[in-house]
């Protein structure tokens, strides 16, 4: 897990990676969701942060912010981004399996753009999720985006070609038995932002969320709610991203 990790912290170390995601400015759906499970003056994690594209937006919707993401250079300019803030906010590089914050320490955390995606393997989004419950205070809620590996859009058949081509090669031993569903692994040669991710169906998220201990406040797609549409199951076949709203129980 540890080279895996290398991976995805080269990759968006790249200054042309840090560059391509040098904006500012929430989505829409994000930013009705945050509003709807957080209310102002609270104390919010932006995990992964990057380069600042939320973090930004998050105290300026009058929430107390602190970010941390694996990259240092996507540290280094949300620093640039927010260093003009009203409000002070503390920026580090952390890892999300291995979060620096004692317990009960945050009203509310994001995981933006898919971020949990780019953690190696089931083990490490347990990890990151146990995390999450645990520095999470009690009623607080934790807000995250995934793809679906079943969502019906233009990279549907790739994806089930990398499916049956994993299959082909356990069967054939010419690949590593530990190889996972949806992984993504780019060869370190390429000149590509992303070298390690793994693209999951939503049922397995939900199924993970609940044996942490969390509730499963809301899910729903970007575009139900950019449409105005109700939450539903059938949006793990939207084309678009999946928006989770998790809820740590009150004691």
């Amino acid at each position: 897990m540890d080279e895996l990790k290398h991976r995805v912290r080269q990759g968006y170390s790249r200054g042309w990676v840090v560059s391509k995601y040098s904006t500012v400015g929430l989505w829409p759906s994000e930013r009705e969701i945050c509003l709807q499970f957080w209310s102002a003056g609270q104390e919010i994690l932006d995990l992964g942060c990057g380069a600042g594209r939320t973090t930004l937006p998050l105290i300026q919707e009058g929430y107390r912010v602190v970010g941390i993401d694996l990259a240092k250079p996507m540290v280094d300019q949300a620093r640039r981004f927010t260093a003009g803030a009203v409000v002070p906010c503390p920026l580090g590089v952390g890892d999300a399996t291995d979060l620096p914050f004692q317990a009960n320490s945050f009203d509310g955390i994001l995981f933006s753009y898919n971020g949990i995606e780019l953690i190696p393997k089931e083990k490490g989004k347990v990890r990151a999720l146990e995390e999450v419950y645990r520095i999470l205070r009690p009623g607080g809620h934790f807000i995250f985006t995934t793809h679906a590996f079943e969502a019906l859009n233009k990279y549907i058949y790739s994806r089930l070609q990398r499916l049956a081509l994993q299959f082909v090669n356990r069967a054939l031993r010419r690949s590593d038995l530990d190889a996972e569903f949806g992984e993504i692994i780019t060869d370190l040669d390429r000149n590509v932002e992303v070298y390690y991710m793994q693209i999951n169906s939503p049922r397995k998220y939900r199924r993970l969320l609940g044996s942490v201990g969390f509730d499963l406040a809301y899910y729903s797609s970007r575009s139900r709610i950019d449409a105005g549409r109700p939450p539903s199951r059938w949006a793990d076949f939207d084309s678009d991203f999946k928006f989770y709203v998790a809820r740590k129980a009150m004691p």
